[in-house]
């Protein structure tokens, strides 16, 4: 359960803990003491950049009363929690910390750039939080919260492409949560000023917001960012079942996490995620001690009860071993009749797109059974450019030095070379249309740079809310579109140009987040069908049984009017709407009807 409320609870008594340290695996016996903890030291391989090599350390694990939960001392790994933050090329350094310890057996963390603190009551097993945005945010960026990470100079997002326009301001949410461990068995240590905590539950606390995920497979510790190769090396180990006391502490983890982090649970009418499991057929999967049990049920949690776009199992648990796309049990994925929205909307978006292979047999990309079904074009119909693309995509590299307009490789690449050949010498474009249509989402930078694009005033606007906490920001970016170094607007479409957005109910997640930042704005027209939605941020997710999967998260996208947000989940209705498929890519058929909107 998650109290928003804040006490300090002083105890008469303290618990009496023995720490039995030394070499790997040594375990001892401590008389009168309620705990005994062996400390074993493993291999930590570490890659938070898909770019780099990954990198090898050692990180200790303890294990309680002879059990094979492993624990973190938090001590020691908070560095590696703070060291996730830093980004060299924005300027944002490591989070540090400070640490205390109460005689009533509080273990407090206190964050030293903004004093924000994490309280650990080893009695009562609460961690509380005197300011949790603040705690989890990046240090020394503008926003407690942003699809965008800018830093204090006002410069931020990939190769500094952007930067704060001046009208961004946020709202802190709750100063004071609590977090009672207790309702789900996990159990909080303290001994000799030092807390320890289940690894799993600080990653699902304070790691897994910032992409990264950490699996523990019984012979090393691997934390590896979204995408990075690093990830594969679980399943090196051998495959086998849990204990029935990890088993307990698995279900009870992702209890915790979901009820915690799950950024749709009033959407699905969800109390807390017991009660759920119960009313399903999820409850013995989930809590039972055989793993490839427990990733099926969480690939049909995510897939058919949550059914949510952005959630989904992305991969099977080392001791289930990798997925095998023969085996029956696994089946159950978007692709599976099962009659879900998720399901239709793939169906739908490859009837979509052999719709539109039909309009460009010169383009075999697009058929969707044979070629990637990822589409990136400029086109110029008389006066209107026509600018398709299926995801939205960035590369890790300077677009100051290394961008290539002739040769567009990405979604910040063709947005820039669009610009340069509309506002070429003596250009005929009048009317400029995004064909979001079959566009699933994809890297929020690129969003941002179209939003700013396609803006009278080049300011790219975003609003997140936290559904935990109640934070909100607005972030308010420039962006250097025509990569000149200066934000300015020229860096917008000229004023005369008339801009259209092209959605469809395949306009996902940041191929929702552009419509509906743009809905309502004087200088788009939208056209087409209601984008399909996709509302909060993914969080990245990992069991405790090494199970990775992702969910919505509690970073919420919403849509503002007079000053209210609202949950963007429904989509962006259009403008004016588009009922044939045919019509959207036929493009002579498209830039009529444009030329005959009132």
């Amino acid at each position: 359960m998650i109290m928003k409320r804040f006490s300090f609870l002083s105890l008469s008594a303290a618990v009496t803990l023995t720490l039995l340290s030394g070499c790997a695996g040594q375990k001892g016996t401590t008389g009168n003491s309620k705990y005994t903890l062996a400390a074993e030291t493993y291999p930590f391989r570490i890659q938070l950049d898909k770019e780099k090599e990954p990198e090898t350390s050692e990180i200790t694990l303890y294990f309680v009363n002879g059990g094979d939960i492993p624990y973190v001392a938090l001590s020691e790994y908070m560095p590696f929690v703070g060291s996730i933050y830093a980004d060299d090329k924005l300027g944002i350094p490591a989070a540090e910390y400070e640490f205390s310890h109460t005689a009533d057996n509080h273990t407090l963390v206190k964050r030293k750039d903004n004093e924000a603190i994490m309280d650990i009551n080893t009695a009562e097993d609460t961690i509380s939080f005197i300011g949790y945005d603040y705690f989890t945010a990046a240090p020394k960026s503008s926003l407690l919260m942003s699809v965008i990470t800018v830093s204090e100079n006002g410069r931020g997002g990939v190769s500094g492409l952007f930067q704060d326009s001046g009208g961004s301001y946020e709202r802190s949410g709750e100063t004071l949560i609590d977090f009672d461990m207790k309702e789900y068995l996990i159990d909080l240590i303290e001994v000799d000023g030092e807390c320890y905590i289940p690894l799993q539950t600080v990653n699902d606390l304070l790691v897994s917001q910032n992409y990264v995920y950490v699996v523990f497979n019984r012979e090393k510790v691997i934390a590896s960012s979204y995408g990075s190769s690093v990830l594969d090396e679980m399943y090196e180990a051998p495959t086998g079942t849990m204990s029935e006391e990890f088993a307990r502490f698995n279900y009870n983890e992702l209890r915790f996490m979901l009820d915690t982090f799950y950024g749709l649970k009033a959407e699905h009418n969800i109390t807390n995620f017991g009660d759920f499991f119960a009313s399903t057929n999820l409850f013995m999967d989930l809590s039972g001690t055989d793993p490839k049990a427990f990733d099926n049920a969480i690939r049909r949690l995510t897939m058919k009860y949550f059914d949510d776009g952005h959630s989904g199992l992305l991969k099977k648990s080392y001791l289930g071993g990798m997925d095998d796309p023969n085996d029956a049990e696994a089946k159950v994925s978007m692709f599976d009749d099962i009659g879900t929205s998720s399901n239709d909307r793939v169906w739908e978006g490859m009837r979509i797109k052999g719709i539109r292979a039909g309009y460009y047999p010169d383009h075999p990309e697009m058929d969707p059974y044979e070629g990637t079904g990822e589409v990136w074009l400029y086109e110029e119909f008389g006066d209107t450019a026509v600018i398709t693309f299926d995801s939205f995509d960035v590369k890790k590299k300077d677009y100051y030095k290394d961008a290539d307009l002739s040769n567009p490789q990405d979604t910040i690449e063709l947005i820039a070379y669009a610009n340069q050949q509309i506002t070429r010498e003596d250009s005929p474009v009048k009317n400029v249309v995004v064909d979001l249509s079959c566009n699933g989402g994809g890297a929020a930078d690129a969003a941002v740079f179209l939003i700013s694009w396609l803006r009278t005033d080049n300011i790219g606007v975003v609003t997140l809310k936290n559904t935990l906490t109640g934070a909100q920001s607005v972030g308010a970016y420039n962006a250097d579109v025509n990569l000149d170094g200066e934000f300015d607007f020229d860096d917008s479409l000229p004023i005369e140009i008339n801009r259209y957005i092209l959605t469809s109910d395949q306009s996902f997640s940041c191929g929702n987040l552009v419509p509906t930042a743009l809905k309502g704005k004087p200088c788009v027209t939208l056209l087409g069908k209601t984008s399909g939605g996709g509302s909060c941020v993914v969080r990245s997710c990992t069991s405790a049984s090494g199970a990775v999967f992702a969910v919505s998260s509690s970073n919420q996208i919403s849509s503002m009017k007079n000053g209210s947000l609202y949950n963007a989940d429904e989509g962006a209705e259009p403008d004016f709407a588009i009922s044939r498929y045919e019509t959207f890519y036929d493009r002579e058929a498209l830039v009529d009807f444009i030329h005959n909107l009132p």
